[in-house]
């Protein structure tokens, strides 16, 4: 399961995040990987002896340290989590010689790695017959202990991650597993610098990146107020949970910086009533057709102003901080798309003043409702056991998997038309594989399984592959009361407002406000 879904899961809420770059006029930019190598910290002991120290302050060369001194590591600018990957052995000196091993291989393919992470042992125990008699005596207990190590790349150059693992793979060590999961949105570069297409030449200023919490947005629909402030914080601590380095990305709530609010107006002047009624989300939350028209009868009793209008605030949020690039999933390429066509209107009446962004499509999948397989996994839910949530325990998690709606089918296959529920389970297992298989090979090998052990294998991967983050969530959540979180939020408020008066100096001088 992605990341992103699973934040989304938590709360109720999203987070938008945007790339954005100081662009005082109009300009087209590309993602390219930087030409330049990235600063070396030198981690090496100073305490070494033997061969490993001479006389006097003389430093051994770069290539005499990478081979027999700490593993170099580079220096990540961003701090944007690009790959996990879990390695574990029954042998601690196989497993430290691996993790050695990968740490300099990610030093000359110029990724900056971090670990490796101790992750919690995991103890499995058998029982064996010693002798063809079934008798309690003829018997003997076993106990098989896991050792794992968790080393993470971050402001990965997508590209470089795929090679890195690919060569770990191609050189694993005896008796070492490996498993990887390259977050969704490391295909688009980030962490990496927006660079200008001319002439190849490098960008003269870094990329910001926002992350909003878009409180204004849930409103849309009822909402109690210590529930939703409650709700805000959590999402914060998800997103630094999920590795998020507040040092290098802004991070604040969406009520907090008030021109998000006013620029929306603006927009609102401009925007098409036409494009607006053939939205989709409008439509989704009031649980209406897609066909639906603002003239059927009963649709201008329910819906409200705020939702209706809620692709403009979407527009401003992105707008007002000059993006020039936004991830999205499928279920928001709309959105962006309108956007785009809110920052054409208003530059066509007032001139070239607003940023056009490009839109960065998500790879990854739209996990599914583990009870109603036809709808989009959601916190918003009623049935607490249609979504997993970071903050579930590894029993919660399992009893939610095996509780998942399948068919009468005792059999695997994928056929998400016919079979919603098998194939959803499949397209998690598939997020969640060690070796990136697709929906359909993962049903082929597991062709001779029943679904209660197709359950069990999901239910498996998923506590593994979300270790670790429920811990520091909590932790984030229970620490000092949360101030770290409030801290955190506030220095995010305010250099989002800063960045945002710079573009809102520009509407009001060419609207005339």
């Amino acid at each position: 399961m992605s990341h992103s879904n699973l934040l989304r899961s938590v709360t109720g809420l999203s987070s938008r995040s945007i790339v954005t770059r100081n662009t005082p006029h109009i300009r087209h930019l590309s993602v390219q990987t930087p030409r330049k190598t990235t600063p070396v910290v030198d981690q090496s002991s100073t305490d070494t002896t033997d061969v490993r120290k001479s006389d006097g302050n003389v430093r051994f060369p770069r290539s005499v340290q990478a081979l027999y001194l700490k593993p170099l590591r580079r220096e990540a600018h961003f701090g944007i989590p690009s790959c996990d990957l879990q390695l574990r052995s029954y042998s601690i000196r196989n497993l430290e010689f691996f993790c050695d091993f990968a740490l300099r291989a990610a030093y000359y393919l110029d990724l900056p790695a971090f670990g490796p992470v101790p992750l919690p042992r995991i103890t499995e125990r058998w029982t064996v017959p010693r002798s063809s008699f079934i008798f309690k005596k003829s018997q003997e207990n076993f106990e098989r202990i896991t050792l794992r190590r968790l080393i993470q790349i971050r402001d990965g150059n997508p590209e470089s991650v795929q090679l890195w693992l690919a060569f770990l793979q191609k050189h694993a060590y005896y008796g070492i597993g490996m498993k990887a999961n390259v977050w969704e949105f490391s295909p688009m570069g980030l962490g990496k610098s927006m660079a200008e297409v001319a002439d190849g030449n490098e960008p003269s200023e870094p990329c910001k990146l926002f992350f909003s919490v878009v409180d204004l947005h849930a409103i849309t629909v009822p909402q109690q107020a210590q529930q939703l402030r409650r709700s805000k914080r959590e999402t914060m601590a998800a997103l630094i949970a999920a590795g998020l380095d507040p040092q290098r990305s802004v991070l604040f709530n969406q009520s907090s910086v008030a021109a998000h609010s006013e620029l929306m107006w603006i927009l609102s002047c401009t925007a098409s009533m036409g494009s607006l009624s053939r939205m989709t989300q409008w439509k989704s939350k009031l649980s209406l057709t897609a066909d639906t028209s603002l003239q059927d009868d009963g649709v201008k009793a329910a819906l409200k102003l705020g939702l209706f209008s809620y692709p403009v605030l979407q527009a401003a949020d992105v707008l007002v901080h000059r993006a020039t690039h936004v991830p999205v999933g499928d279920d928001q390429r709309q959105h962006l798309e309108f956007a785009r066509e809110c920052a054409n209107v208003f530059n066509n009446a007032y001139g070239q003043h607003l940023v056009v962004p490009q839109t960065l499509t998500s790879r990854a999948r739209r996990v599914m409702s583990l009870q109603q397989p036809h709808k989009k996994m959601s916190k918003s839910s009623n049935d607490a056991r249609s979504r997993i949530l970071i903050t579930d325990s590894p029993d919660e998690i399992n009893q939610k998997l095996i509780s998942a709606l399948t068919d009468c089918d005792n059999s695997v296959s994928y056929d998400p038309v016919n079979r919603p529920g098998v194939s959803n389970l499949l397209e998690i297992l598939s997020i969640f594989d060690e070796s990136g298989r697709e929906p359909a090979q993962l049903a082929e090998s597991l062709s001779g399984h029943n679904l209660k052990q197709l359950k069990e294998r999901v239910s498996e991967s998923v506590v593994m592959g979300l270790n670790g983050i429920r811990e520091r969530y909590i932790d984030l959540l229970s620490a000092d009361e949360g101030k770290y979180l409030d801290f955190v939020e506030a220095e995010g408020a305010r250099k989002a407002r800063e960045n945002a008066a710079e573009t809102m100096a520009i509407v009001r001088e060419a609207t005339g406000l």
